[in-house]
């Protein structure tokens, strides 16, 4: 075996170890002590430093450097680390500093790391781009299949709950006629984050098709689709539905070619009783007006509020997750301004819940400002105009669904899964539509 080939080898095993030590974010220790600090200590924190290790062990450095010969690239890259040196300063000036430095800024300058490595492997190893994507696709059906168990098996979904930090009953259930049924993550630990994995991995297969059995992608269609309906989630519903669309008017995908495959992942999902209960919910008036006072829209009132705290740089990187209840209480009448001011500014507060903003702009007005907020904005304005020039339509098209759901979801920008799942789209290997090329 040549020397090329040996380090294609150990790539695809470090990405395949990372991709599963995501997925399956095994809690090993929730006071892992470091001398100076204790920290949570899980497996998706391991394999990341794994997959860095190996990184530096086989590309040399100065094929690292060529990634910033790319416009593109180099202007992201800079733009991501002056995000990310803004966070750090916000907390380090955030009243609760651990959490905003240690447990959320440290890992977003990983997962920074883990973009400049996956880039530098996609330049450095042929053939490597598309082995992340097939991966992708294939480790979906892990995650199809884990949530079919959490649904089916209840000793899987109490050790889910138990060592992967999933919340069990307690949250992500639909209700019909009293009887309760459960939204089953699998392994990924957010349901919603879940069927966004599974919207991405079914554009992905139906666009690279021929590279898989056509018996594999009946298979994944009907599997995908019985765990899509139970999840029941709507941001990733749109999203999926919107991908189809713009793929087939656009001709990357030609209707006679997928129809079928696509039927068979919105029929089945009818017959999940979650799919059920979120279409009786369109005739429900009394859960539409709960949405409204406990919901989103609760949560974004929250976040105007918590923006104001420090408009010019934020509060630090996932304080507001940590603060919630208390901005929560405040919209609703809950808690006066002297007590709310006092219990802001108290570094040994402990919050007794906690949720994200839910909202990607409402998040970097909070936690990083008004500067962090414009420089997101020209990052995306960015991606958005070169995509577009470059003509690589597919990448733009995973930008805006990443976008969409970054606008209302509780995961984004925090969950490592999601992390990767935008590395994954970074790095995909799109090409230049040529309109003379037969569509999938």
């Amino acid at each position: 075996m040549e020397l090329k080939d040996k380090k294609f080898l150990i790539f695809k095993i470090a990405w395949v170890i990372m991709m599963l030590g995501t997925i399956c974010d095994y809690s090993i220790s929730d006071n892992f002590s470091l001398g100076f600090l204790s920290v949570k200590l899980q497996l998706s924190s391991i394999v990341v430093l794994f997959y860095l290790g190996v990184f530096f062990a086989i590309v040399p450095f100065g094929e690292t450097l060529q990634i910033f010969k790319s416009k593109f690239d180099k202007f992201n890259l800079v733009l991501l680390g002056m995000m990310l040196v803004l966070a750090y300063i916000s907390g380090y000036l955030s009243i609760l500093q651990k959490q905003a430095l240690v447990h959320t800024t440290s890992r977003y300058f990983l997962y920074f790391l883990f973009l400049i490595a996956t880039l530098a492997f996609t330049k450095y190893i042929e053939g490597s781009a598309k082995f992340i994507v097939t991966s992708f696709i294939y480790v979906n059906l892990l995650v199809v299949l884990s949530s079919l168990a959490d649904f089916l098996i209840p000793e899987f979904n109490k050790l889910l709950a138990e060592s992967f930090g999933h919340m069990g009953l307690r949250d992500s259930i639909m209700k019909i006629g009293g009887v309760i049924y459960l939204r089953p993550s699998g392994f990924v630990s957010d349901t919603n984050l879940t069927g966004l994995s599974i919207a991405f991995a079914m554009l992905l297969l139906l666009l690279n098709r021929r590279n898989f059995n056509k018996y594999f992608v009946y298979l994944f269609s009907i599997l995908a689709g019985l765990s899509f309906g139970m999840l029941a989630s709507r941001s990733a519903l749109v999203t999926v539905s919107a991908f189809f669309v713009v793929a087939i008017a656009l001709k990357f995908l030609h209707w006679k070619n997928v129809i079928a495959f696509i039927l068979l992942f919105y029929a089945v999902q009818l017959i999940t009783p979650q799919t059920q209960a979120r279409m009786l919910q369109i005739f429900d008036n009394e859960i539409k007006e709960e949405e409204l006072e406990n919901g989103r829209p609760l949560v974004w009132k929250a976040g105007v509020i918590a923006m104001r705290v420090k408009p010019w740089i934020g509060i630090g990187s996932g304080v507001f997750f940590m603060q919630s209840d208390l901005f929560i209480a405040k919209v609703k009448g809950e808690i006066d301004e002297s007590t709310f001011c006092q219990q802001i500014n108290d570094p040994l507060y402990t919050s007794e819940g906690g949720i994200n903003p839910h909202n990607i702009i409402l998040t970097m007005l909070i936690e990083y400002g008004y500067a962090g907020t414009l420089l997101f904005i020209l990052l995306m304005l960015y991606n958005i105009i070169e995509l577009n020039k470059q003509k690589k339509y597919v990448t733009l098209m995973m930008l805006l669904g990443l976008l969409f759901v970054s606008m209302l979801s509780n995961y984004s920008p925090y969950y490592k899964y999601f992390l990767m799942i935008v590395v994954v789209s970074y790095v995909y290997p799109d090409k230049k539509i040529n309109k003379n090329e037969t569509p999938g």
